[in-house]
Formats: structure tokens, sequence, C-alpha cells
């Protein structure tokens, strides 16, 4: 898996359609095929959440609250899905109360659309 910094200004599109109120300076982009789930519930003070939106900025509708369930009965903590391409899936949350730094994972095909000049 690879990884590349960026300032969030770079992204904005993407970040302004799935974490709006993320106020930090940077993003991580992963490049990978696959997304799993992990840290859905909380637990010292910190937890992941997910959300899906295209290349372009679009939100993808996701009704299902995947850090609703309690954390013995979680269908989703684990479960590793293929990314599609042209969609990402932005991973935000909270680390030890304090919001996360934000980490984008994005399809290979889709990875040059995110590199500068």
């Amino acid at each position: 898996m690879n990884y590349l910094t960026v300032s969030t200004k770079d992204v904005r599109h993407i970040v302004k359609a799935t974490f709006p109120s993320y106020k930090r300076r940077q993003v991580v982009i992963k490049t990978s095929e696959t997304v799993t789930f992990h840290d859905l519930n909380w637990s010292g003070g910190s937890r992941s959440e997910y959300r899906a939106c295209s290349v372009d900025g679009k939100p993808i509708d996701s009704r299902v609250n995947m850090n609703g369930p309690a954390p013995w009965a979680n269908p989703f903590e684990g479960k590793q899905i293929t990314l599609p391409v042209g969609a990402v899936i932005v991973e935000g949350g909270y680390f030890c109360g304090k919001t996360s730094m934000l980490y984008i994972h994005v399809h290979p095909e889709n990875m040059p659309k995110f590199l500068t000049a």
C-alpha cells in the first residue's frame, strides 16, 4: 500500500463531502483495492468513522450507521470491502478524544487524479 500526505486544500471537495467540520491542515491518501473497517466502537476515547464519496466529491448516500451496534454485535467490524473505481472511502474519527487525521482510501486507478504536477 502506498500513501501520500497532501494539504487539505488539495482535496477540499472530498473533505467537504465526507467530514465537513474537519479543520486539520493535512490529509493522507492511501492507495488500495480493499478497505477493512476497524475500531468502529469507542475504546479509550478513540474510534474510527467511515464515509464515502465519488472522486469528484459527490457524497454517496449511506444511511447505515456502522458505529451504532454494540461492539460484540457489530457486523461491520473487521469487514473488508473492495474499493470501487471512481469512489473513495474516507476514514476519520477520534484518537484519545481529539479529531484524528483523515485517510482517503483510493483505488490505484484513481490515484493519478490526486498527484500534482
